[in-house]
This record gives C-alpha cells, sequence and structure tokens, in this order.
C-alpha cells in the first residue's frame, strides 16, 4: 500500500474527476466515489521499491518510458487513491473500457462502460458495470481524449498526446505551493544563519571590551591599593606617637586606679555584711509570703462557698417567685370566676323577679298547680342521677353553663370552677374556630302557658340538642387533629425514606468511584505496567541509596544532638528556667536585652535530667518549640526586643529553633516517642 501510494504521488497525468460504479442491470449506484483519477505506467507499480524514496527520479523514468513506448508498456487509470486519508481506488485498464459515452461532457459527466476481464489490482471486472465520471468540463474532455488516444491510436501519437498533457490545474497549484514553500523555508534558514553569525560577531566584541574593562579596572584598583597603602603609613606614625603619649598617661592613671581599688575593697567587705542581713530579710518574707499565701487560698475558697451559696439562694428566690406568680394568677382566676357567677347569680334572680311580675295574680288554682308540675318534671328531667353527678363532677363537660348548673340545682362552686377552666383551653386549642356567643340567663325562656305536655318538655329537649352539638364539634375537632398528626407522620416518614434513597445512592456512586480508581488510568498507567526490568532495577537501586542517604543524615544528627542534649540539668532548675521564661511575657516594649534573656545552656539546651523518662523528654521537647520557635518567639516578643540587640537575638533563636527540630526529627526517626 505504501508502494502504491508512492506511484500516485509521482505520477505525471492526473485528472481532477470523481467517478462512481453503477450496476447497469440493477441500476444501484455506489455510495463510495473514487476521487481523482491517475494515469499509471504498469512496471513502476510492480518494482516500486528501487525507486520509493525520490518521487522526481520515478517521475523521470516513468516520462522516459512513456515517450518510448513499446509494446509491452501498460498503462491504466487508477480510479481513487491508497493514501492514508482515502483508501478506496479502482485500477481500469483501457482494454476493460468498451465503450465511452460523452453526451453530457459539456455538463461534466463522462460515462464508461466497462466489460468483463480481469481488472487492475486483480479484480474481475463484471460486464455490465458502469463508471459515472463528474468534473469540471476541461477536465473531462482531456480524460475522454486520453481514452480515445490510448485505445485506438499509434505508439508515435500516444507518446506525443502523452508528452503535451501532464497534471490536473489542482495537482499544479499544490505542486506550485510545495515549491514556494520550500523556498520560503531555506531563505528563512540563510536568514537564520545570517543572524548566529551577527550574533556571534557582536558576543566576541562584548567579550573584548569586557576584557579590556577589566584591564583598566584592575589598573584603577592597583593605584587605590597604593595610595591607601601611603595613608596607612601615615596614619600608623601618627598613631604610635599618640600612643605614646597615652602610655604615659596610663602609667599615671594606674596609681589612682590602685588606690581606687584599696577603696573598693572595703565597699565590697561592706556589701557582703548587708548581703548577708538582705537575705536573712529575704527568708523572713519568703516565710510571710508563704503565710499569705495560705490565707489567701484559704480566703479564695470561702468566697467560692459564698458564691455557690448565693447562687443557690437565687435559684431558691427565683423558684419561690414563679410559685408566687402561680398562685397571683390562681386568685385572679378565682377572684373572676366568683365574680361571674355573682353576677350571673344576680341576672338568674332579676329574672325570676320578672318572671314573677309578669304571671297575672287571678289565675285558677288548677293552673297553677299544672304550671308548677311542668316546672318540677323539668327539673327532674334535667337533673342527672346520683352516678351521672359523680361523673361529672369528676370529669366536666365543656358544654355546661353556669345557667344549666343553676336550673340542674347542683349549685357547687367547686363544680362550677371546674367548668370554667375546661372550657378555657378548648378556646386556646382551637384559635381559629369562631367561638359561640354567651348564653345569658336572660335569654332563657321560662314555660308560663300550660298547654300542652309537648310543649312543657320542650326546653329539656332544647338542650340536649345543643349538648349533643358542641359534642359533634369537640368530635370534629379532634378528627381534623388526628388527621393532621397523621399527615405529619407520614410526611416525616415519606422524607426519610428519601433521605435513605440518597444516602444509598451516594454510598453506590463512592462505590463505583472506588472502583475506576483502581482500574488502569490511561497511557500513564499503562506504560508504567510496562518498564522493563532493567528500569524497574534502576528505581530499586536509587531506593536503597535514598534510604542509604536518610539513614546517614539520621546518624550524623543523631552525633549532633548528642553534644547538645546531655542530661546535667535538675528538676530545680528546669522549674526556674520555667519560671524566667513565663516572666518575660510581662516586660514592657524594646526592653528586652540579649543579656537579660534566660538562655538555656549549649550543652543542655532541653535541660534534660537523668532521671527524666521518654514522656517528660517529650513535654520538654514539645515546651522548647513552642518557646523558642521564630514565629512563636516574635509573636510573643516582637514588640519587646531592643533594637540595639534584635539581630544577635533572632539569630540565637533561630540556632535553638534549628537544634529542636533536629532533635525532634532524630528522636522520632529512631522511635522513641
Amino acid at each position: 500500500m505504501a508502494n502504491a501510494s508512492t506511484a500516485e504521488g509521482a505520477a505525471l497525468w492526473c485528472f481532477n474527476v470523481d467517478a462512481r460504479k453503477q450496476d447497469q442491470l440493477t441500476g444501484t449506484t455506489s455510495s463510495n466515489a473514487f476521487k481523482h483519477v491517475r494515469l499509471l505506467l504498469k512496471n513502476a507499480i510492480i518494482f516500486p521499491e528501487q525507486r520509493a524514496g525520490d518521487e522526481e527520479a520515478l517521475e523521470r523514468m516513468q516520462k522516459a518510458e512513456a515517450c518510448a513506448i513499446t509494446s509491452s508498456s501498460e498503462f491504466i487509470l487508477r480510479f481513487g487513491s491508497e493514501n492514508e486519508k482515502h483508501k478506496h481506488y479502482r485500477d481500469v485498464s483501457f482494454a476493460d473500457i468498451k465503450k465511452v459515452f460523452g453526451k453530457m461532457i459539456r455538463e461534466g459527466k463522462l460515462t464508461l462502460q466497462l466489460g468483463g476481464g480481469q481488472g487492475g489490482g486483480g479484480k474481475t471486472t463484471s460486464a455490465g458495470e458502469l463508471l459515472l465520471c463528474k468534473g469540471d468540463t476541461r477536465e473531462c474532455t482531456r480524460l475522454l481524449k486520453l481514452i480515445t488516444t490510448m485505445k485506438s491510436a499509434p505508439a508515435a501519437e500516444k507518446a506525443t498526446f502523452l508528452s503535451s498533457i501532464g497534471k490536473c490545474s489542482c495537482c499544479q497549484s499544490k505542486r506550485a505551493l510545495k515549491e514556494k514553500k520550500e523556498e520560503e523555508r531555506e531563505v528563512k534558514a540563510k536568514e537564520r544563519e545570517r543572524a548566529k553569525e551577527e550574533e556571534k560577531k557582536q558576543k566576541m566584541m562584548k567579550q573584548e571590551e569586557k576584557k579590556e574593562e577589566k584591564v583598566q579596572e584592575k589598573k584603577t584598583e592597583l593605584v587605590q591599593k597604593l595610595e591607601t597603602l601611603e595613608s596607612y603609613r601615615e596614619e600608623i606614625r601618627m598613631k604610635t606617637e599618640k600612643y605614646a603619649e597615652e602610655r604615659e598617661q596610663m602609667k599615671a592613671s594606674k596609681k589612682a586606679v590602685k588606690a581606687l581599688q584599696e577603696q573598693i575593697e572595703d565597699e565590697r567587705r561592706m556589701y557582703a555584711k548587708e548581703k548577708k542581713d538582705l537575705a536573712t530579710e529575704k527568708e523572713a518574707m519568703e516565710t510571710e509570703r508563704m503565710a499569705m499565701n495560705v490565707e489567701r487560698s484559704r480566703l479564695n475558697a470561702k468566697i467560692e462557698e459564698n458564691k455557690e451559696l448565693k447562687m443557690r439562694v437565687e435559684r431558691e428566690r427565683e423558684v419561690v417567685e414563679e410559685k408566687q406568680r402561680e398562685v397571683e394568677k390562681l386568685r385572679a382566676e378565682k377572684e373572676e370566676l366568683i365574680g361571674n357567677l355573682e353576677r350571673e347569680v344576680e341576672e338568674l334572680k332579676q329574672s325570676r323577679k320578672d318572671v314573677s311580675r309578669s304571671t297575672p295574680g287571678g289565675s285558677g288554682g288548677g293552673s297553677a298547680k299544672k304550671k308548677h308540675k311542668s316546672r318540677v318534671a323539668g327539673d327532674e328531667e334535667e337533673t342527672p342521677p346520683v352516678a351521672d353527678f359523680e361523673e361529672n363532677k369528676k370529669f366536666p363537660k365543656p358544654e355546661r353553663t353556669s345557667t344549666d348548673s343553676f336550673y340542674s340545682g347542683n349549685n357547687n362552686d367547686e363544680n362550677n370552677e371546674k367548668t370554667f377552666k375546661r372550657k378555657a383551653p378548648a378556646s386556646a386549642a382551637t384559635p381559629n374556630k369562631k367561638p359561640s356567643p354567651e348564653k345569658k340567663s336572660s335569654q332563657r325562656k321560662v314555660v308560663l302557658e300550660d298547654d300542652d305536655s309537648s310543649s312543657e318538655d320542650a326546653t329539656p329537649e332544647k338542650f340536649e340538642s345543643k349538648n349533643e352539638n358542641v359534642e359533634t364539634e369537640e368530635d370534629r375537632e379532634a378528627a381534623r387533629v388526628v388527621a393532621e398528626n397523621e399527615a405529619r407522620v407520614k410526611k416525616m416518614r415519606e422524607a426519610e425514606l428519601e433521605r435513605q434513597r440518597m444516602e444509598k445512592e451516594r454510598e453506590e456512586a463512592a462505590k463505583a468511584k472506588r472502583v475506576r480508581a483502581r482500574a488502569p488510568k490511561g497511557d500513564a498507567e499503562r506504560h508504567f505496567l510496562k518498564k522493563s526490568k532493567e528500569e524497574i532495577q534502576d528505581e530499586k537501586l536509587q531506593d536503597k541509596e535514598h534510604q542509604r542517604r536518610r539513614q546517614q543524615l539520621a546518624a550524623e544528627s543523631k552525633q549532633k544532638s548528642i553534644m547538645y542534649t546531655k542530661a546535667t540539668a535538675k528538676r530545680w532548675e528546669y522549674e526556674e528556667h520555667r519560671k524566667a521564661l513565663e516572666s518575660m511575657k510581662d516586660a514592657n516594649e524594646n526592653s528586652m536585652r540579649y543579656g537579660s534573656i534566660p538562655w538555656p545552656p549549649e550543652s543542655n539546651i532541653f535541660l534534660f535530667n537523668v532521671m527524666d523518662d521518654a514522656n517528660e523528654r517529650k513535654m520538654k521537647v514539645n515546651v522548647a518549640l513552642k518557646f523558642w520557635h521564630p514565629d512563636k518567639f516574635r509573636q510573643m516578643f516582637g514588640d519587646k526586643v531592643a533594637e540595639a540587640d534584635k539581630e544577635k537575638i533572632w539569630e540565637r533563636v533561630q540556632s535553638l529553633s534549628t537544634k529542636c527540630i533536629q532533635y525532634k526529627t532524630a528522636a522520632n526517626a529512631r522511635g522513641y516517642y
């Protein structure tokens, strides 16, 4: 395939025409088109290995063979190409072409009828097969003339015709563009070489200039050194004279110093005596301070007890006040209830008086007895039996009003209070429910007529129907509350199921992600899996070398850490050192000098003790790192360090921090902590 594509690229004659295969019997046309047509010499395709790398040599040889056409020279038409982009082609010899139809050649169409026989590329040409060619009118005309000439013309005319035609305009433009690009590439390469040469010359000139400048600088330096030497000589001479004068003065002052030393010795003895007195006074003050600390701790404990007692009294006072507020509230409710009951009693008395006034005085005794009987019968019907009375006393019904209790003959204050308290929560539990208007005693109709028994029994039936309506409303309210609770429980259950479903989906997604993470991830992993044994061995050797270097560094760090971690300190020394460090936090700004900081000794920066175990050593290391770390030290004492000693202090802090980190790293590597 590579040889065929090489021959196609080197073809001398080509035509910008596309072709499709059509079966003449069925009339079906292939959807695959053969792009471009080339005239090839069959010998160039059979033996292309000798000249596959040189397209120009192949073209010259094909042209020479085409000009010297013999009976053995055989040409074929290749429809399509076999390059990497288009791998669909068809080879047709001129002997396979039976007929050519050029009626529609002005429209850029040409039809070739192929006969049965052996086609190019080892394919058998079926009888009745057509090749429908389509392209530019000029290209179709060239192809038609080529076919007619190669089929019927003698060899001399064929050679003349082949020498007169060439490639199509498309291929010629591509060839010209390629040559133009090659020329531009050569011009750019020459320009780059010229620029490199100029740059090289400039570089050499700059180097020479630098050399001259260096020589000149050396000369000036020598002159300056000579001048400085002369000035040093003069200065040394003057200083020698000055030192001689100072020596004489020092001899005189030495005598004065000796006298002062004797005086200082006397003062020192006096100060030693005062020091002993101060030490005695200090011990007494220390004893007094300890006693004061004990007294202070006792007073603090007493203060804490008083605080707890005060808090307990406050809590009890709050409880008492809360109970007092509840009692006041109950008292106000009871007073309100008593006032309501008194008003109802007054209204009932007034209604009875009104009834007695409205009754005529001259009525017969029979009618009065009848009215009395009807009222007594009504009272008996309204009065519940003993068992119902006890039940109502324990569980009073909310629909009972003060007037009902009065007419039933049960005028008990306790029952009235229970009835009032039972009615209040019902209105609070159903805030959206419209409250029913209060029933007044004046609205109650008293039976004064003595007509029929049906009129006498109207009032109890009316009260019973009202009680049934109230019970129905309570049942509806209870059913509504139950339905709301069930709906809320159902909604919560659905939310829980949705949460479980989403959690399950998240777990499945995480599991799939982990599975994808364990799978090979592309070219990088496949390349890693295909590494040779030599590369793996090299990596192992590099790892061993790395481990050896780490062990060597750890051993060196251990050797260094031994120099500044000698366990020579005592416990009281460590405690005094800690107190001194903590006292530094109370220093003023710009007051910390290098000598005022309690630096640890160089041989034992952590103040280790011989009796320290691993935990105590670890604690001391962490405390030292927390204090001497540069960032922590700057955060605590950045504004307290004096400007004169700032650089010296920071250098010492950095050195201590480095030693602490080295020791901790070595200890962790050895597994001590």
